[in-house]
């Protein structure tokens, strides 16, 4: 019997895995570099590649919505983005037309220029974008080339699978109910490959490489501890089997919970709201027994498109969503455009601080053409349920009393259309500290407050919570944030309005406790949280 290896990495993703192991080898393309005449001809088969390769990564999307949700459907996005990138396609166009190479070669040299570029950086948020531009630059390579498919992952069993790298369309593209578990030498944590295995519910360890020979060979993935275990013996498969099997029934018990109050032991009641960025989200929401719909990102509406949502779009993709909750409130987050959010069909000017530039509330107060046909859609979709709406970014009073101006003026328009629609309480989002600081001014204009605590965070703190170098002195619990969380409560309550708190802090159960003293009314967290969390709670 072979010796047991232990290989020591990183966690990726958390969970165990015990299974065969499956050695992926991708093609190398050996991109030839040729000599063109027409440099015309050329440059619009690139382009034509471009837009071949733009479909397909749409098509990825939505086969992801489908299987992982929109949030990490938005994978695509952001490599569907790199398509329209002025430096990528720059250095792309410049291979072709100026140094009249061919295509293929074109797109290989600026794949390992950004490649290189990613790698070398510090910043572990930079370095996952390596992998992102090696998967679209190898798309439209293969395009190039007349080999569209490229090779496939293939296994009829269940397997651990490993790897150099794995790309996010490779793992979409595979059957990830056969995937136990991952090992990948390269990649990162914020990877989006490793993001969307986190997902699925699949073990990822990372930093380790598996030499072909162990091909078939039983290991070990513990993700939680970052290790491989290769060649294990009787009793250390028996212990992860058991912890396999505590984790499968424990995600069985969770579902005991559907049904049953949100209660403390000291009787304190809490709602429990789903976060939701699709019409099929809100599916998942209502299969987890939610008590509302507390933030839906409308932003999912420019998904695919051209040109911007018509007013029948608005209202015809709200009312799926308010029908699909079965009669429980739905509050609509109106457009967060802006900062990391950027859209073909509306283009937006370049800033150096897009954070703190236009983006949300200011880009519908600037723009009513974008605004009012959205507010339409709500107050018309309402009619078909419980519907809100709430507005992101606010900073003054001024703001909210525009918003009601508006919101008055499409009331009106409908009413001379002959269109029904239904008025609808209008919250506002606590997630500047401008906001947080004079709440006691907001709370006596608005319907509810949610507490954003993902950008309050990162404003309070002056610190890019995506940037990964600063992450010893982000301090997601610091003293700071939840006095000011405290604060915003007790002043809403004051004007009798109840508080919603979302973002990543909703989620944390190490402060749960400590928002339930501080009397917020509900927590408004991913679907897949909710029974989880509403365990947690009926246990304080």
């Amino acid at each position: 019997m072979d010796d047991i290896i232990i290989k020591k990495g990183r966690s990726g993703s958390p969970g165990y895995a015990v299974g065969k192991l499956y050695i992926y080898k991708r093609d190398q393309y050996h991109t030839p570099r040729k000599n063109i005449q027409d440099v015309e001809t050329e440059y619009l088969r690139f382009e034509n590649a471009r837009i071949s390769t733009k479909k397909s990564l749409e098509s990825m999307y939505n086969m992801t919505r489908e299987r992982a949700g929109s949030k990490n459907a938005d994978i695509f996005t952001a490599q569907s983005m790199m398509l329209q990138d002025e430096d990528y396609l720059s250095l792309i166009k410049s291979n072709i037309l100026e140094e009249r190479k061919n295509a293929e070669w074109a797109v290989s040299d600026a794949s390992r220029h950004y490649y290189d570029f990613f790698t070398s950086t510090d910043d572990e948020a930079l370095r996952a974008k390596a992998v992102d531009i090696k998967d679209v630059s190898n798309k439209l390579i293969r395009l190039l080339s007349d080999d569209d498919q490229g090779n496939e992952m293939e296994f009829s069993e269940p397997v651990i699978l490993a790897a150099g790298y794995i790309s996010p369309s490779e793992l979409v593209q595979a059957d990830e109910s056969k995937i136990l578990g991952i090992v990948m030498r390269e990649g990162s944590a914020y990877s989006h490959a490793v993001i969307l295995a986190k997902t699925l519910g699949i073990p990822v360890v990372l930093g380790v490489g598996l030499p072909s020979g162990l091909a078939g060979s039983e290991i070990i993935v513990d993700g939680n501890n970052g290790k491989v275990i290769i060649h294990p013996d009787n009793e250390t498969t028996d212990h992860y089997r058991q912890l396999i099997d505590e984790g499968i029934n424990d995600r069985s018990r969770l579902r005991e919970y559907i049904g049953k109050k949100t209660r403390t032991s000291d009787g304190r009641s809490i709602a429990l709201f789903a976060n939701i960025g699709t019409p099929s989200d809100a599916v998942k929401a209502e299969e987890n027994d939610c008590d509302a719909i507390g933030l839906t990102r409308t932003e999912f509406i420019f998904t695919d498109r051209d040109n911007l949502p018509s007013e029948e779009d608005h209202f015809k993709a709200y009312k799926e969503i308010v029908e699909a909750v079965k009669g429980k409130p739905v509050v609509f987050r109106t457009f967060d455009l802006g900062a990391d959010k950027k859209l073909k069909s509306y283009e937006l000017a370049h800033e150096d601080n897009p954070a703190l530039g236009m983006r949300a509330i200011r880009i519908c107060l600037t723009d009513k053409g974008i605004f009012i046909p959205q507010i339409k859609g709500i107050l018309r979709a309402a009619m078909y349920g419980e519907a809100a709406m709430m507005f992101p970014m606010i900073t003054s009073t001024d703001e909210l009393i525009r918003i009601r101006e508006i919101v008055a003026e499409a009331e009106e328009e409908l009413k001379r259309e002959g269109k029904p629609y239904r008025k609808v309480k209008q919250g506002i989002m606590i997630e500047t500290p401008a906001a947080a600081l004079i709440s006691d001014e907001l709370a006596g204009m608005a319907d509810f407050f949610s507490i954003g605590t993902n950008d309050l965070m990162q404003y309070t703190l002056a610190i890019d919570r995506l940037n990964s170098s600063l992450a010893p002195f982000y301090i997601p619990h610091h003293r700071a944030v939840m006095k000011m969380i405290e604060m915003t409560i007790g002043n809403a309550h004051k004007y009798g309005i109840k508080v919603t708190i979302c973002g990543e802090l909703a989620s944390d159960m190490s402060l749960t406790e400590s928002f339930i003293d501080m009397g917020m009314d509900a927590l408004s967290v991913p679907p897949g949280r909710i029974l989880e969390l509403r365990r947690h709670i009926c246990s304080l």
